[in-house]
This record gives C-alpha cells, sequence and structure tokens, in this order.
C-alpha cells in the first residue's frame, strides 16, 4: 500500500463500521462445508435417480 493512498483515505462511518464483516460473525468453517456437501450429494443424488443410474 502506497503511503500517499492511505493519506487520502477517509474515515470509516458507524455504518460502515456495522457492515464489515469479521471472522467471528462467519458461521462455523466446518459447518459451512457440511451443509454444502450435503445439498451437492442431494442433488448428484436425485440426478443419478433421474439418469436411471440409481435404480430405486
Amino acid at each position: 500500500m502506497n503511503a500517499q493512498e492511505s493519506d487520502k483515505s477517509e474515515p470509516m462511518t458507524q455504518v460502515q463500521k456495522d457492515n464489515v464483516i469479521t471472522n467471528q460473525n462467519l458461521s462455523n468453517p466446518l459447518a459451512r462445508y457440511g451443509f454444502t456437501v450435503v445439498i451437492l450429494a442431494t442433488f448428484l443424488f436425485v440426478v443419478a435417480l433421474y439418469y436411471g443410474i440409481i435404480n430405486p
């Protein structure tokens, strides 16, 4: 970062501070990845049923 850029930066307003996403605001990464895997597996299962790869 240039020293000139930091001189031109404006102070953050309260709204901007409230809208900053911090690491504490994010959910547990394991839960996020687990949820994504469950959705993806469900989608692939439905596709496999549709194309007859899995015959119920």
